[in-house]
């Protein structure tokens, strides 16, 4: 095909609305069907596609004219605004005919990439909806076009005409060119209207419209007659026998006989169409799964929001919720357990709003709330402190009792921006931040932030090409016995050497990768580091020391892990009790059936399970008690500021009960020598930190893995 023109999207959307069938769409649908759209040139005789070729587009002519073939036989001409090709673009039908170009024509494109691009929630339905109102629309063409040659063919020969009419499943009149009158009709139109044949013929069409008369008609043909248009398009409301009126669109076409001429009518009953069409509005504006409204509706209010707002000097606040750890839900439950979560929260969050608030579900796991009318962004505040509050209680969904939360991000106009896009911008920057102190709060917007929200994103494609580029790599830091200075352990600690900014350590990248769902592939590729490390450990002839591993809460709630941990100590050869899973205290809080399977399965295998940052603050004594537990890692903040009344007392507490439990107790973050003292004082059994040593490389653990005692 030659070539390319640079499309002019303003054009080719005043082409679009042009087009029959596509005119039930919105003009944003058009816009959109516009910019996934491009011109191409054909030369005359030049062909488009043959018949048996695979329908991977659409065309609408916008200027020349194509002629359509079947079996080397000329069936029809199409011209401008008219659509050519099957829609097949699902099933990439082949081409029931072949086209080609009588003159030199340009023709809008529309292929299935770029519609998908640009309909991605819904392209299925559309491509469905777009086959089916195009078919018709090119079967319609056909049939008028080929019309005039049977009408010769069969002229005189009302039985012959009566199987051709009758042949299509649309009504067909044919009218006399100049009283208008019924002449001929089809099964279909005395089946829709309930008349006898003889009852139709001899009338007007436009008898049988409730909403146009012989003057709408006189316009129509007229300009039929004498050139102006190929086809007339409209619609109307047809009455039947029976009083009941429906919906049409007519096709109508004047033909040139040999001796005569007549006007051919096609109409199609719009019943079914205006079901589908209502069907597809809801689906424009709605969210199938939730019922609440969609991105296109709430975005249509931001706008309105914006224009009251402007004329009434009055704020109105947007909130972006995210839902904290959704993937965990369906990748541990599964989706039909995650679609059920996700309709319960609607439901909660509708319950929280005034009648002229808007949620909105935009996509996956993410809602949006406009609050419109404020007179005090303070408002805003408070619903999302009710919305966290609201979260808490568990929901039951099947025999699963399942905990949510969202970190929420406020902008308000006009402050935090004075169009949608700004808006959106600013209230998904501060959800990040939200995200950062911790999840399950809110955050409003701060203008620096922006800067906050782009870094994100370029963290985002740097961890997966990190990961795709082995970018990463593992320190090692000692546990030591305080008493007698001997090594008793390493802690496996991930590193980030990031090609630009150097070695980043895990706190500034780990919740990201948490929370974008790539700690699973994050947490293999450390697993396959360390046996290789314990490989060349051994090769080298050297001792090993327990290694304890960080567990993330998406490795935590993977049905797998505990089979995959098996795999990895069996091909490690590692002795029972040389494996050491660290989980987060904060992981524990609410521990699941799975869960707790999963950590029966982890210390059946021979590892040791560790709670990590212990700080007594959320979990139980019960929870300890209950669950295969070896050792605690005392919080580093409670070490850190050891000296003071408070963490003194909770971590000589933390000591205390580790040993009435027979659990042994780690103190990480040990920097000074008064530290160690004390710790040792409390019986502390295991010191963790720089006093000893800082995270080393691998090869820096030569010399430590050689020594049973460190030089005190």
């Amino acid at each position: 095909m030659s070539g390319n023109l640079v499309m002019n999207e303003t054009e080719n959307l005043e082409q679009l609305k042009n087009v029959d069938f596509l005119g039930f769409f919105s003009e944003e649908t058009l816009e959109k069907l516009a910019r996934s759209s491009k011109i191409i040139s054909i030369d005359r005789n030049e062909v488009l596609f043959n018949e048996g070729d695979e329908s991977d587009a659409m065309y609408i002519i916008l200027s020349g004219e194509m002629l359509v073939y079947k079996k080397n036989k000329i069936i029809a001409r199409r011209k401008v605004s008219e659509y050519i090709g099957e829609m097949g673009l699902i099933e990439s039908e082949p081409r029931s005919a072949s086209i080609r170009a009588e003159e030199k024509s340009e023709l809008l494109e529309i292929t299935k990439e770029r519609f998908q691009k640009e309909f991605a929630q819904h392209s299925q339905s559309l491509f469905a909806l777009l086959k089916t109102l195009s078919n018709r629309a090119r079967n319609d063409l056909d049939i008028m076009d080929e019309m005039k040659a049977e009408l010769v063919l069969v002229k005189g020969n009302a039985e012959q005409l009566t199987q051709v009419l009758d042949d299509t499943s649309n009504e067909i009149y044919i009218i006399d060119d100049k009283d208008y009158k019924i002449t001929q009709t089809n099964a279909a139109a005395i089946r829709n209207i309930g008349c006898s044949k003889n009852e139709i013929k001899g009338k007007a069409l436009y008898e049988f419209w409730e909403d146009h008369s012989r003057l709408e008609f006189d316009v129509y043909a007229d300009a039929l007659k004498n050139g102006e248009k190929l086809i007339q398009v409209f619609e109307a409301f047809q009455r039947r026998k029976d009083g009941t009126i429906y919906p049409v669109k007519v096709k109508m076409k004047w033909l040139s006989l040999r001796d005569n001429s007549a006007l051919i009518a096609i109409v199609g009953d719009l019943t079914e169409f205006r079901q589908m069409e209502s069907k597809m509005k809801r689906m424009a504006f709605f969210d199938s799964l939730t019922n609440l409204p969609n991105r296109n509706m709430i975005n249509d209010r931001i706008k309105l929001a914006l224009a009251h707002s402007d004329r009434n000097q009055q704020k109105f606040a947007l909130l972006f919720l995210d839902m904290d750890d959704f993937k965990t839900v369906n990748d541990t439950l599964g989706h039909s357990v995650g679609d059920q979560l996700l309709k319960e929260v609607a439901n909660r969050l509708t319950g929280l709003l005034r009648g002229e608030d808007t949620v909105a579900r935009i996509g996956g796991d993410e809602f949006v709330i406009l609050m419109s009318g404020l007179k005090d962004s303070s408002y805003s505040t408070e619903l999302a402190e009710k919305i966290i509050e609201t979260l808490k209680p568990a929901f039951k969904i099947h025999e699963h009792e399942i905990y949510s939360s969202f970190s929420i991000g406020i902008a308000v106009y006009p402050n935090d921006g004075q169009d949608v896009e700004t808006l959106y911008k600013n209230a998904d920057a501060a959800m990040y931040r939200a995200k950062e102190q911790g999840k399950n709060t809110y955050y409003m917007h701060d203008p620096e932030m922006l800067s906050v929200a782009q870094k994100r994103f370029d963290l985002k494609n740097d961890l997966q090409r990190a990961l795709e580029e082995d970018s990463f790599v593992l320190n090692y830091q000692p546990k030591v016995d305080p008493n007698t200075g001997t090594y008793t352990g390493l802690e496996v600690l991930l590193r980030w050497n990031h090609p630009d900014k150097g070695l980043i350590l895990p706190k500034d990248f780990l919740p990201f990768a948490e929370e974008k769902g790539l700690m699973l592939p994050i947490g293999d590729w450390i697993f396959g580091n360390i046996q290789k490390q314990i490989e060349s450990w051994k090769k080298a002839g050297l001792p090993l020391l327990p290694l304890a591993v960080n567990l993330s809460n998406s490795q935590l709630m993977n049905p797998r892990f505990s089979q995959d941990l098996q795999k990895f100590v069996s091909n490690s050869g590692l002795l029972k009790g040389f494996v050491e899973i660290e989980i987060s205290e904060a992981n524990l809080v609410k521990t699941s059936v799975e869960q707790v399977r999963q950590l029966n399965e982890v210390s059946e295998i021979g590892a040791k399970i560790t709670i990590d940052n212990f700080s007594m603050g959320l979990s139980s004594l019960n929870t300890l008690a209950n669950l295969p537990i070896s050792s605690l890692n005392i919080d580093r903040g409670l070490v850190k500021g050891l000296f003071s009344g408070v963490n003194n007392t909770i971590t000589n507490t933390i000591i205390t009960v580790g040993k009435s439990l027979d659990l042994t107790t780690t103190a990480q973050g040990v920097e000074t020598e008064e530290q160690k003292n004390l710790l040792c004082e409390y019986s502390c059994d295991v010191i963790q930190g720089n006093i000893f040593s800082e995270p080393l490389p691998p090869e820096r653990l030569t010399s430590i893995l050689s020594k049973s005692k460190f030089g005190i």
